[in-house]
């Protein structure tokens, strides 16, 4: 499949068998061709990457696997770092047409976990391709689990129906492509605002561990800077402290 799609993940192609959706749409960028707009869905997907080391393994019965590609496009005031800004419009959009496909509570942990109704349903991977400093282009990949999966026996789907993957991206597809089209030229300021809405476990008292030294302390999160990085309140020397983490440094316990 080639050209400009006309609507953001509106249109789909489908392959049997990929190590991942983000590599498979990658080498289309290397052998220069044009990926942006669309879904890449795999049927099954043998080595596909969460955070950090996490790995997703997957197949069309029972779990969603896809990435499109958009560029950099303009966007009011241009105020935020182009990869910062798409992995919150990303987000803000999958968070949004979720919540209208499912009818339930969808929300988002930082940094990249999909909630539905409290239980993790899936993940958001989004990788950045750069030139002389400048980011070229952002492909943003989606796993969800749509229903109980032999690959995961310890995790369960909690979207209600075990609709097929691609019968699910077809119908879903329309509302997030409906949804990035409405959202794609908000200010910095509504898109942030928003994300921040949109993320579970915020303003409440949580563990959290470094992943470096294995320590545990306790904390608040209560935003999220300009690098993506976790804003929270602790109790240092002098009283409570704001400290800024960044994605690998930190987990959630």
């Amino acid at each position: 499949m080639s050209g400009q799609a006309l609507i953001i993940g509106k249109e789909i192609e489908v392959v049997s068998e990929v190590n991942s959706t983000n590599a498979y749409a990658k080498e289309n960028l290397r052998k220069n061709l044009d990926s942006r707009g669309y879904w890449v869905f795999a049927e099954q997907q043998l080595q596909g990457r969460g955070q950090g080391s996490n790995r997703w393994v997957s197949d069309s019965k029972h779990s969603l696997t896809a990435s499109f590609v958009v560029k950099p496009q303009p966007w009011p005031g241009k105020d935020s770092f182009w990869p910062v800004r798409a992995q919150r419009l990303f987000a803000v959009c999958v968070q949004d047409s979720l919540q209208e496909f499912v009818k339930k509570n969808v929300l988002l942990k930082w940094p990249n976990d999909v909630y539905l109704d409290g239980k993790k349903v899936g993940g958001m991977l989004l990788e950045n391709g750069w030139q002389n400093g400048q980011a070229m282009w952002t492909i943003c990949g989606l796993g969800l689990n749509l229903s109980s999966s032999p690959a995961f026996p310890s995790e369960s789907s909690h979207l209600d129906a075990p609709i097929p993957a691609l019968e699910f991206l077809q119908t879903w597809g329309g509302i997030f492509a409906e949804t990035w089209k409405k959202r794609r030229l908000q200010s910095d300021d509504v898109l942030l605002q928003d994300y921040l809405k949109a993320l579970w476990g915020f303003h409440t008292y949580r563990e959290f561990e470094l992943i470096a030294t294995g320590e545990v302390f306790g904390g608040i999160a209560v935003g999220v800077d300009e690098q993506n990085r976790i804003e929270l309140l602790v109790q240092g020397i002098q009283g409570i402290e704001s400290r800024h983490y960044e994605i690998k440094s930190i987990r959630w316990r």
